[in-house]
């Protein structure tokens, strides 16, 4: 089974094999009618664009998990589409995928297309955007260049995104796949910034260790490119995508692997009320593509809480290593009282946290890559007393709207704790990934690491 362990840092994915003709309707093998209209003939701008909500899936797949985001927007086509129209509800779809599987020596034109359904019930796409074949979609620059097209092309009055890639929570870079060989650099220079082109910067790929007999599974997204022993990645750092961000997002689900740290949470409070995400790996099969919509699109007011319920209950009700799933919903905009907690229990408990033995604390990660702990259990076995942790509950729950998990993950490990959140462990953790960690927002709100 394979994971989406999706990296923090996005990997550029081409979908150029699902983009329609721009020409003519086609029937796809799917059985739908799809069409491409005229992306510039203005029917984005509507008088009632304070009622019309617009979802946007950003599916960076241009890499291993390239066949599992293929089938999610393929699933897309099944379930419920909003009609087009002036007062409609608007689905958008980002897509960059290699022409074939592990053809990532050969550039493939990402799309950005939107979907809706006629009044006969066909599915119709229409191509807005194709961008430059040699575009690296786990980039910021190219994240903000299509979040701007879609905010000023689409006046609404809600924006929420479905972000699918693998990824690798709140780590720096190429740091997940690479510790040893990872430095940090306290500033990098202005061609890195947002909107520069030169901000696309490879870091060496590696390919993570999986068991074949196991399923597949999902920092933020990842682009891999090259040919057989020559790939690099390109992948997004959690501070750059934060601020690749241009406008207030309603919601962002995460259909990525181990996304559900703290940090991840906080970085993104001041441009995204809602987060879904897993503080585990996610198996390749991700979410319910078919009832998203319908939960997003299908009523006044986007309902993102149905998603991470669908997701729990379709790998809850499985057996064996496919009954494997963390999901919470966070509320980002009440996260301060957290933060607040944090502090003054980081400070009291300094020296037990720096002794702390890591095989005690709840974990979320399997094999070596240890950087993903339970934010509670970190508190409650450096020794924090009951009414601290009552307290913390409450901050807790202040800010987590929904959480589930199942009893173990992967046959690998138990979940006996399950706070919502994972955070780091300072002292099972790298000088060098401690040096990154203090330039998180999270970190310069509570001071866990000094």
């Amino acid at each position: 089974m394979r994971y989406r362990i999706r990296i923090f840092s996005l990997l550029a994915v081409s979908i150029m094999a699902l983009a329609p003709s721009c020409t003519k309707d086609s029937i796809h093998g799917d059985g739908f009618v799809h069409k491409s209209d005229n992306p510039r003939d203005g029917s984005g701008r509507v008088e009632t664009q304070d009622k019309r909500n617009v979802m946007l899936l950003y599916s960076a797949g241009f890499n291993s998990i390239s066949s599992y985001l293929r089938e999610d927007i393929q699933d897309l086509y099944k379930g419920w589409l909003p009609e087009k129209g002036g007062n409609e509800n608007v689905l958008l779809v980002y897509s960059h995928l290699p022409a074939s599987g592990g053809g990532y020596n050969k550039p493939n034109a990402p799309t950005l297309t939107r979907l809706w359904q006629d009044l006969s019930g066909n599915v119709r796409t229409d191509t807005l955007m194709v961008y430059p074949d040699d575009t690296r979609s786990a980039t910021p620059s190219q994240l903000n260049a299509v979040l701007e097209y879609v905010r000023d092309e689409f006046p609404a009055n809600t924006y929420g995104m479905v972000f699918s890639s693998h990824a690798t929570g709140y780590l720096p870079a190429g740091y997940y796949s690479k510790p040893d060989n990872y430095t940090f650099t306290e500033s990098r220079d202005a061609s890195y910034r947002i909107g520069i082109h030169a901000d696309a910067r490879p870091v060496p790929y590696h390919e993570i260790e999986h068991d074949p007999s196991l399923p597949a599974v999902k920092s933020i997204g990842q682009d891999q490119v090259g040919s057989p022993g020559g790939y690099v990645s390109y992948e997004i750092d959690l501070d750059d995508f934060a601020r690749a961000i241009p406008m207030k997002l309603d919601y962002i689900l995460f259909d990525a692997c181990l996304m559900g740290g703290v940090e991840v949470a906080y970085e993104l409070k001041d441009v995204c009320r809602y987060v879904g995400f897993s503080q585990t790996e996610v198996l390749a099969e991700g979410f319910d593509y078919t009832m998203m919509v319908s939960h997003l699109l299908g009523t006044d007011t986007p309902d993102p809480q149905s998603i991470c319920s669908d997701f729990f209950e379709q790998y809850d009700v499985r057996s064996g290593v496919y009954r494997s799933a963390t999901i919470s919903m966070v509320d980002c905009s009440k996260m301060e009282s957290l933060a607040e907690t944090c502090s003054g229990l980081f400070e009291k408990y300094r020296s037990s946290l720096a002794t702390l033995d890591p095989d005690s604390v709840q974990r979320y990660f399997r094999s070596r890559y240890h950087w993903f702990y339970d934010l509670k259990d970190i508190i409650a076995k450096a020794g924090a007393t009951q009414e601290e942790l009552d307290r913390l509950d409450a901050a807790l729950n202040e800010c987590i709207i929904y959480k589930a998990a199942t009893p173990e993950f992967m046959c690998e490990f138990k979940i006996s704790t399950y706070s919502g959140f994972s955070m780091y462990l300072p002292c099972n953790g790298s000088t060098e990934l401690s040096k990154y960690y203090r330039t998180l927002q999270w970190n310069m709100a509570t001071g866990l690491v000094e």
